[in-house]
């Protein structure tokens, strides 16, 4: 009985002992505020030291980093260099606050449990990225650039090319490269495979969809009609305009514009010289002036590039600006003013009848004042106006007209001259206006009467 009282003490009191221990390491480890005995951080043993020293021993066992993709060694770092927050006393503190005091026996046989990670915080996960961003902006500046899937048009029919994945590094793979070498102690960061990737691959969906869309654009049929043409834009220049932007089908503006471009230049007017069947003079070249249309290429492109998009074909005319626009493919037409400056006199027909014949007096012919030739149009009619301007001498001029009907973009027009004493002849050699075709004024009204905005005007 003895024996058996002495052992029940014995285990009473190693059990007080045991509880008097864990208690009073429970207290130390809440009021020494350190880390559990064999705690690693990034590799280095910090247990048992408080945060301003385990901040300290970090600093000095932080090892420098290099970054290696396969035997290519891309950059070396440390990491206090880098203004990254792992050796921070205020993170270790938040560490070791995180302990459970109570659970210090758990942590006296297992050092791997011990084991913490290194501050993940938003602050320092910004340090990191930003490192990683300045390390493959400059690392990519000799790498390949990854190059997305696409197709071309060739022998009536598309051929796509697979994509190119190239070895640029991708900073946010970078960065959680490493995040994860600093968290383990390594010295040595792997991105072998931390690559950009191309955005279009051959088996995605997007790309399938863009090549069945860019199909479906080039079989169908394109058409406009411009005056007595009609013209079908190929297939081969459709698909010159298709490209692949995002995964998504986009045409080539500046393709679309030039093509346009070239159409108005081809079927325009307003750039062409005329043959012109002269009163007297027979068949003249008259030079290209205002008069004339072409193809409104700003409005017109944006509505080409959304009739192509939808893939449904069209039949129409495009835009047109400028005068002289007929659908039958007629130009100046049978109601015009003829101005013959050889001969200093005027014409006016209206729907293919003479209704005003006059003598004239046309710009000085070897000054900046004479009278450009060219087919131009009367863009505006006027009543009682006063004409502005400068003589050879730089003196100013206003004279005042009762009928004022300009036909280019510089001053000149039509108007009576009263202080004309004579009409017609060589008089317009010594006497001839600052540009102006000077018509007589019993002649003037019945000109302005007969003409209308937008009526092309002869001058040759």
């Amino acid at each position: 009985m003895q024996k058996r009282k002495a052992l029940v003490i014995g285990v009473v009191t190693a059990c007080v002992a045991v509880g008097a221990l864990y208690v009073s390491q429970a207290m130390h480890y809440s009021r020494a505020k350190v880390f559990f005995n064999d705690t690693q951080i990034a590799g280095v043993n910090v247990g048992g030291n408080t945060a301003q020293e385990a901040a300290t021993k970090l600093k000095s066992a932080m090892h420098q980093l290099t970054l290696k993709d396969g035997k290519q060694t891309v950059s070396t770092f440390k990491p206090q260099e880098a203004n990254l927050k792992i050796t921070s006393v205020t993170a270790l503190q938040q560490l070791i606050n995180q302990q459970d005091a109570w659970s210090w026996p758990a942590h006296l046989t297992s050092a791997t449990a011990d084991t913490l990670k290194l501050d993940t915080s938003s602050k320092n996960q910004k340090s990191i990225q930003q490192l990683a961003t300045q390390i493959t902006t400059k690392a990519n500046r000799t790498r390949t650039v990854p190059t997305d899937a696409t197709f071309t048009y060739q022998d009536g029919q598309y051929r796509a090319t697979k994509e190119k994945t190239g070895n640029q590094l991708d900073a946010t793979k970078v960065a959680a490269s490493i995040t994860r070498a600093l968290d383990k102690g390594q010295s040595t960061v792997n991105v072998a495979g931390d690559y950009v990737q191309p955005q279009v691959t051959v088996k995605s969906t997007a790309f399938k969809t863009a090549l069945a869309k860019a199909q479906q654009i080039t079989k169908q049929k394109y058409v406009y009609k411009l005056g007595k043409h009609t013209l079908t834009i190929p297939a081969e220049t459709l698909a010159s305009w298709i490209t692949l932007k995002d995964g998504q089908v986009a045409t080539n503006q500046s393709k679309v514009k030039s093509y346009l471009t070239k159409l108005s230049h081809q079927y325009g007017t307003v750039y062409k010289t005329r043959s012109f069947k002269s009163t007297k003079r027979g068949t003249v070249k008259v030079p290209a002036g205002l008069y004339g249309w072409s193809i409104n290429v700003k409005s017109e492109a944006p509505k080409l590039d959304q009739l192509v998009a939808k893939g449904q074909g069209m039949t129409r005319t495009p835009v047109i600006q400028g005068s002289g626009y007929h659908k039958d493919g007629t130009d100046i037409g049978n109601s015009y003013v003829e101005v013959d400056k050889t001969n200093q006199h005027m014409w006016v027909y209206k729907n293919g009848k003479l209704v005003v014949s006059t003598d004239v007096v046309t710009g000085l012919p070897t000054t900046a004042h004479h009278t450009p030739s060219g087919v131009w149009v009367i863009w505006s009619k006027q009543r009682n106006t006063t004409l502005r301007g400068k003589n050879d001498n730089g003196s100013s001029y206003a004279s005042k007209v009762k009928y004022w009907m300009p036909v280019d973009d510089t001053g000149v027009g039509i108007h009576d001259s009263p202080w004309q004493p004579q009409y017609g002849g060589t008089w317009y050699v010594k006497h001839g206006s600052h540009g102006c075709v000077n018509t007589p004024p019993s002649k003037i009204a019945s000109v302005y009467a007969n003409v209308k905005v937008g009526t092309p005007v002869l001058i040759f």
